[in-house]
């Protein structure tokens, strides 16, 4: 596992214990629907793609809006018992994108990146920094050392950021300042979730989402996949949406 704890930047995880009999959860952490407005998914779709790529965790965060996350979540308590759904938005900021869990109401957007964070935290929100080098995207880049206290995790892994250099920039800020590292597909079209995931020892075989918050908040996670390539469907729908806004 890496991350926060329990080790400093560059020295090796500690072994779980062999008493340990709790499996590890497998979390898909950023997905996006149709609520978006650039994502081809569906709520029904999410979850039968998390069952065929044997995820136990999601986190559903699009663009500005949570309410395809609570939609989610809803049918996944009625007709997928087992799988958990974290109920995010990615909120665009002044500085950069951010995602943020654990609150069920749209925040404002465009707002300064330091306002809306501590917007979040009053609201008991965990953020989580997205693709923060990725310089095709809305990373926050340099501006995430301002808001280094707000920050319960960092993406150092997101299947779109086609240049290694995007992720490995994202794991070298993580390590440097002892943040808690996570992974996600950032799926806009469902054969893409699960490309990338985050495992995550909650230390039980039972847990709650609040369990989930606190395993990654302490470092215990490990991340794993792949990038999709930079010529994929993401890309393209990418594309169209932005040709689409600059029309308006």
């Amino acid at each position: 596992m890496t991350g926060r704890k329990p080790t400093r930047p560059g020295q090796p995880a500690v072994a779980a214990s062999p008493a340990h009999t709790a499996r590890l959860l497998k979390a898909d952490l950023h997905i996006h629907t149709a609520r978006s407005g650039d994502s081809d998914i569906s709520a029904y779709d999410i979850m039968e793609q998390a069952r065929a790529n044997r995820l136990d965790v999601v986190g559903v965060v699009d663009h500005n809006t949570c309410q395809g996350a609570i939609e989610a979540k809803r049918l996944a308590a009625n007709e997928f018992p087992g799988l958990v759904v974290l109920v995010g938005q990615e909120v665009r900021t002044s500085e950069g994108e951010i995602i943020i869990f654990g609150v069920e109401k749209d925040l404002a957007r465009d707002r300064p990146l330091l306002e809306t964070c501590k917007a979040a935290k009053k609201l008991g929100g965990f953020i989580v920094i997205p693709h923060p080098f990725d310089i095709t995207r809305h990373g926050v880049g340099k501006h995430a050392r301002g808001i280094l206290p707000y920050i319960d995790a960092v993406e150092v892994l997101n299947s779109k950021s086609v240049w290694k250099r995007f992720n490995s920039n994202a794991r070298a800020f993580a390590e440097v300042h002892s943040l808690s590292m996570v992974a996600g597909s950032d799926a806009h079209f469902p054969q893409y979730i699960g490309m990338a995931y985050t495992l995550i020892d909650v230390g039980k075989l039972e847990f709650t989402e609040k369990d989930v918050y606190a395993a990654i908040r302490a470092g215990k996670t490990a991340v794993s996949g792949k990038a999709a390539g930079i010529f994929n469907v993401n890309l393209i729908s990418r594309a169209k949406y932005l040709i689409k806004n600059a029309r308006k």
